[in-house]
């Protein structure tokens, strides 16, 4: 935004450290906060736009900013703008910034960028001769901006001008903050509660569970619910380890053992799901005469039947020098087996039991588990409260700013 003169233009005189006097014409513009100074000395000419300028998060600009060029803001790289200054016949594109006036007259308060444009998007060095002599005008015309009667005034219309963007951008980063700050406390509240219950767990004998049952007949089936054929099966352990589940099958072309437990990367006290190990370290299953390895885990989303899921993780080949892939039939019968198993597991008399000692076996390491996570999630809660608090302070110092 061009500056809108207020009052006729104040002409001044401003010495330059080489004994050279610098006219000047500064015409403040109250609306925008603004200077424009027409500067003219010997081999210098052109207009420097002074505004205070903004450094980070400020509401209130501390620091200010020389547009070579009139113009509106920001100054755009290889684009001319009308009455840049011409140096020693040279014209100069580009900024200087001061982030800290009160350092000023120091030169190396002002960084100045400056280049020479050429043409299709070309730009050159500013001469060393001209630089000087451009860096010199700008450092005075900045130490009279700052010491200006109405300085106060123009920064605070800047501030003014940028505050229903802050106000906006705020509220939204305030929004987002509190719906974190929501979600985080909901998760807290949760652990919470968990944590609660794995106390209560620790503090409860393990629960037994039923004795194993005999030899029974299991008859297992593809996804489309055919049947494939049948095997014997026997619980060859139960609770070892707790709420887990050995059985040993045997049937055509099918021989070994499947531990079945609840699902060991649950995060609930009591687990659910399941979590299939195919053979234990003396027994690997056998079928169609390949030997496997390989498990299973399921969160229980979605429900197990004889037939569902239709396909489960591969097995591998327990043999490790082989290296040819399990056949698609063997897969589908090992599978149909697994399924049979688990639905067999998950429909016990004493599952409940089972979790309950899994989770009473595991309470110490899960309760380890959520009061790190509690501890973790307090300091997300407390940052993000002290990040909302300090977003209603900006939010309100800006809504001020418009008043």
């Amino acid at each position: 935004m061009l500056p809108l003169p207020s009052a006729e233009p104040e002409e001044i005189a401003l010495p330059l450290p080489r004994g050279d006097v610098l006219s000047v014409a500064a015409t403040a513009s109250p609306q925008t906060g603004t200077v424009r100074y027409a500067v003219r000395t010997r081999h210098l000419r052109g207009v420097l736009l002074v505004r205070p300028h903004a450094v980070a998060d400020e509401l209130v600009p501390a620091g200010v900013r020389v547009s070579f060029g009139d113009g509106a803001a920001p100054v755009r790289p290889y684009r001319p703008r009308p009455d840049e200054p011409v140096v020693h016949r040279v014209r100069v594109h580009g900024t200087a910034t001061c982030l800290a006036p009160d350092r000023l007259p120091d030169p190396g308060a002002v960084l100045v960028e400056a280049v020479v444009l050429g043409e299709h998007h070309a730009a050159r060095r500013v001469p060393d001769r001209a630089a000087a002599l451009l860096e010199e005008a700008v450092l005075v015309v900045l130490q009279h901006w700052q010491a200006r009667d109405d300085r106060h005034d123009l920064v605070r219309a800047v501030a003014r001008l940028a505050a229903p963007a802050v106000v906006r951008d705020t509220r939204t980063a305030l929004a987002t903050a509190e719906a974190d700050l929501h979600t985080v406390r909901e998760r807290l509240h949760l652990r919470q509660g968990r944590l609660l219950r794995l106390d209560e767990l620790g503090a409860a004998p393990p629960p037994p569970a039923n004795p194993s049952a005999g030899v029974t007949r299991l008859v297992y089936a593809d996804e489309h619910g055919q049947a494939l054929g049948t095997a014997l099966v026997r619980e060859s352990a139960v609770n070892e380890p707790p709420g887990t589940v050995t059985y040993r099958v045997d049937g055509p072309r099918l021989a070994g053992s499947v531990v079945i437990g609840p699902y060991r990367h649950s995060t609930d006290p009591v687990p659910t799901g399941v979590s299939v190990q195919y053979g234990t370290g003396s027994d690997e299953p056998v079928v169609n005469g390949i030997r496997l390895r390989g498990g299973w885990d399921h969160d229980s989303t979605t429900p197990i039947t004889p037939s569902s899921p239709a396909t489960l993780p591969r097995p591998s080949r327990a043999d490790p020098t082989a290296t040819q892939p399990v056949p698609t039939a063997t897969n589908r019968r090992w599978w149909a087996v697994v399924r049979a198993l688990t639905t067999r597991y998950t429909q016990r008399p004493d599952i409940a039991l089972l979790r309950l000692a899994a989770a009473h076996a595991r309470a110490t390491d899960r309760r380890h588990a959520e009061q790190q996570g509690l501890s973790r999630l307090q300091a997300e809660q407390d940052k993000l409260a002290t990040t909302a608090a300090a977003l209603r302070e900006r939010l309100d110092d800006a809504t001020a700013l418009m008043d």
